[in-house]
Order: structure tokens, then C-alpha cells, then sequence
């Protein structure tokens, strides 16, 4: 075969000059599972190797003679006067630009999960890597946990590999070979919308995002607020993961909204029962009360399960205030005689007056 030097001392002008780093476009001529040979103009003869044939997960035997090829020139001419080129440098040129294109133009584009670590995902754009950090990911994907457990976290991490997500692209650096990816970025334009349209005392449809031992968080629209512990029932809920899991449908009610910060109740939207329950006592009727509890204001009693009160301490006597439980012979788990003095509707508690 002609060098390169004989070709352009023969054909002279004639004959096209290559320079790595070029991008020049060929013909298939040849093609087996170790290497691609092309047709180049000026009539020079270029090959892909196995490893540089790997554009867009193909191998140097998928390519089928006459198909036309733009590779980059890696080598002018090797020791067999051919011009070494690579499918899989320019194809990550071209997703370089493409990658820079759609951050500048804020398109969103899916990606693949293929792998999780403490920081966040990994997912691939036509080959090339991307991180996805924790903080960009939507509140349906993040891996909240109790006591940022990282161990927990990853494993919630690792759920996601495999998944599709869309996400934007917010910063490229092929300097470095960094390229970052958003998630809650593909959102943010849904969530705008949203919060522009959500006023206090609105009823809303979500899905449960998240389950923590202080409340459940709950999603729509591309937004996430916390019902509060408080906020689940009108009864005790000790372990909120006893009565949700995520992904549960659930209304809500919108009783906060700090900047972005959401509060919400399920209680709320629910009868009280307590309301129906307290018709059977009036001002001035007298109970037995079960003893429950000392504390700085006075006497917790019980009159009925989810009906109690208070015996105020100032009814007595002061000596009794320094030593509360061992005083006026009163003490958890015994019966007391009481009146109601007063029922106090928005503290869910009744005022007792101590008889005998």
C-alpha cells in the first residue's frame, strides 16, 4: 500500500492533509469484529481499531460496507500508511456539544441509573456519565431516612438504579470530564405553578413521599410539605410507618406555606371526635376522674378514654407545690371525686374542680 508521503508527492495538491484532532467523514469498505477500514477523500485509507469502534455501544462488526462514518483522526498515518481514527472520540464530541447545548437551551432529557453511591446517582447521556447529586433529586426520589443513616441512604439510593429519570442538565465541564444532572431542575417550572396556585385552607390530592418517626411528607403537583406528627389524627399515632407507606394516596389539608415550606394535616379534614364525645358533660356536673399525672400547672385526670383535664394547682394548699407527687395524698392510677368548671374546646380540655 502507498504511504501517505508517496500519495502527496504524486498526487500533490490533490491529496487531502489530516491532522489529529480532525473530524473527517468515510465510507465502510471493510469491517470485521477487530476493526473498520474506510474510504477517506483524497482516496487515503483510515481505520478503526476494536476499542475506538465503540460509538453509542456498537463494536467495530456493526457497521456494514458503504455506510458513511465521521470519526476523529487520532493518528495522520501509522507505520502502515493509515490514517487511525475513532468512532467513539468523535461521537463523545459530539455528545459534549449536545450535552452543552441542551444545558444552554434547558431541555430536559431521560436518563438511565446505572449505579448509586453515598452522593447521589450515576447515569448515563448516549455513554457518557453524569452525576446526579442527592440535593437535585425530587422529593418522590429522595432518600429520606431517620437519623441520616448512611447506610439507609445509599440502600435507598440503590433503589433507583436501573430507572429512568428525567432530569435537566446544569453543569458541564468536559475540562474536567464533570457533567451534572438535575432532576428537581426538569420540575422546578411544575412547581412554580403550583405554588402560585395553592393558598391556605385549599384540599389537595398527594401521594406519601416520605415516612419519618415525626410525620409523613406528602407530594403533588412537584412540591412536597410535612404533615406533622401532630397533624396525622385526632387519636394517638405513635410510629407513623404503622399507618403509611409510600406511594399511599392521601388528602390533605394546607394549613402553612413558609416560602417554599409546606405544612399540611389529614386531621383536620376528619370529625373530632372529641367534640362529640364532651356533649355528655356540662358546666357544673360532678365525675369520677382516674389520676394520671402531675405536672407544673397542676393534677391530669381522666374522666373517660380521650376525655381529660386539669385540676389547677393553685386548689392546693402551697406546702403541696414543692413536692408535688408525695402531697395531698394524690397520686397516679387513684379515683377522685371532680366538678367541671370549665370546657376548653380549642385546647381539647376540661377544668376540674378537686371535691373532698
Amino acid at each position: 500500500m502507498a504511504t501517505f508521503e508517496k500519495l502527496l508527492a504524486e498526487k500533490g495538491a490533490g491529496v487531502e492533509k489530516y491532522r489529529a484532532g480532525d473530524k473527517v467523514i468515510g465510507t465502510v469498505v471493510d469491517a470485521n469484529p477487530s476493526r473498520v477500514l474506510l474510504e477517506l477523500p483524497g482516496g487515503i485509507t483510515g481505520i478503526i481499531t476494536k476499542k475506538e469502534a465503540s460509538a453509542f455501544g456498537d463494536g467495530a462488526d456493526d457497521y456494514d460496507a458503504g455506510m458513511q462514518l465521521e470519526a476523529a483522526i487520532i493518528e495522520a498515518e501509522n507505520d502502515h500508511g493509515l490514517v487511525v481514527m475513532s468512532l467513539r472520540r468523535a461521537s463523545q464530541d459530539m455528545i459534549w456539544a449536545e450535552l452543552a447545548e441542551i444545558q444552554e437551551e434547558e431541555r430536559t432529557v431521560k436518563v438511565k441509573i446505572d449505579e448509586a453511591n453515598k452522593g447521589g446517582l450515576m447515569a448515563k447521556y448516549k455513554g457518557l456519565r453524569s452525576f446526579l447529586p442527592v440535593s437535585q433529586l425530587t422529593p418522590n426520589n429522595y432518600p429520606r431516612v431517620n437519623n441520616a443513616d448512611a447506610a439507609a441512604i445509599l440502600a435507598k439510593l440503590q433503589e433507583h438504579v436501573g430507572k429512568e429519570f428525567h432530569v435537566r442538565v446544569i453543569n458541564v465541564d468536559r475540562e474536567r470530564g464533570k457533567v451534572i444532572i438535575s432532576e428537581k431542575a426538569a420540575h422546578a417550572e411544575q412547581a412554580k405553578e403550583t405554588m402560585e396556585k395553592i393558598n391556605i385552607g385549599d384540599v389537595v390530592k398527594g401521594h406519601v413521599s416520605g415516612v419519618v418517626k415525626f410525620g409523613i411528607f406528602v407530594t403533588f403537583g412537584g412540591i412536597e410539605g410535612l404533615v406533622h406528627l401532630s397533624e396525622l389524627s385526632w387519636s394517638h399515632i405513635g410510629s407513623p410507618d404503622k399507618h403509611y407507606q409510600l406511594g399511599d394516596e392521601v388528602e390533605v389539608l394546607i394549613i402553612g406555606i413558609e416560602g417554599t415550606k409546606l405544612s399540611f394535616s389529614i386531621k383536620q379534614l376528619q370529625e373530632d371526635p372529641w367534640k362529640e364525645n364532651v356533649k355528655a358533660y356540662e358546666v357544673g356536673s360532678m365525675h369520677e376522674a382516674k389520676v394520671v399525672k402531675w405536672n407544673s400547672q397542676g393534677v391530669v385526670v381522666e374522666i373517660k378514654r380521650g376525655i381529660d383535664g386539669l385540676i389547677s394547682l393553685d386548689q392546693f394548699p402551697v406546702e403541696v407545690h414543692t413536692e408535688l407527687p408525695t402531697k395531698a395524698n394524690i397520686r397516679e392510677g387513684i379515683l377522685v371525686q371532680v366538678e367541671v368548671l370549665a370546657i376548653n374546646e380549642a385546647a381539647h380540655r376540661l377544668d376540674f374542680k378537686l371535691i373532698g
